[in-house]
């Protein structure tokens, strides 16, 4: 629409350009032990070691064909699998069963050692306040974030040696 001629335009009345906000000012909490950012959370000691999805054990677990249904072995197992996924910095895979199983003494040819350890970890669920603790704290960090076939090798040579 033209301008009317009797309406002087002055700069007052002028259409303006609206200003885009600013970026957003950092902001960080100011209550103690509430982390801003990944490098903030605790890890170690009585913290553990996160992954990145530790909530997938359990669905494995429960998915997977298991050599028995006692739920204390559930737990055993799940705690393994959620150990050895955290150390290897990866989700759970179904590979982290079969070294589980493996080291509670389920396999081609268990041995008395390994299945004598799974007793003892079974027997400790009920106790424990993170059902499957003793498994995991038993358990070499070193060892379990290696392939099957270099955990069955390393079980193997401690026959011998």
């Amino acid at each position: 629409m033209a301008q009317q001629p009797n309406v002087e335009i002055t700069e007052a009345t002028r259409p303006r350009q609206a200003l885009e906000p600013g970026p957003a000012k950092k902001w960080r909490s100011a209550k103690p032990g509430i982390p801003a950012g990944p490098a903030d959370v605790p890890q170690g000691g009585r913290f553990g070691h996160a992954g990145p999805d530790p909530g997938w054990a359990l669905r494995l677990v429960a998915q997977a064909d298991l050599p028995s249904d006692d739920p204390r072995l559930k737990s055993v197992l799940t705690g393994l699998v959620m150990a050895r996924a955290s150390a290897s910095g990866r989700a759970p895979v179904p590979e982290d069963i079969e070294v589980a199983l493996f080291l509670c003494g389920y396999g081609e040819t268990p041995k008395p050692e390994l299945i004598e350890r799974r007793e003892k970890w079974l027997a400790a669920v009920p106790h424990e306040k993170r059902p499957g603790e003793a498994a995991v704290a038993d358990v070499d960090r070193e060892l379990i974030v290696n392939k099957m076939e270099q955990i069955r090798y390393a079980y193997r040579l401690s026959d011998t040696g």
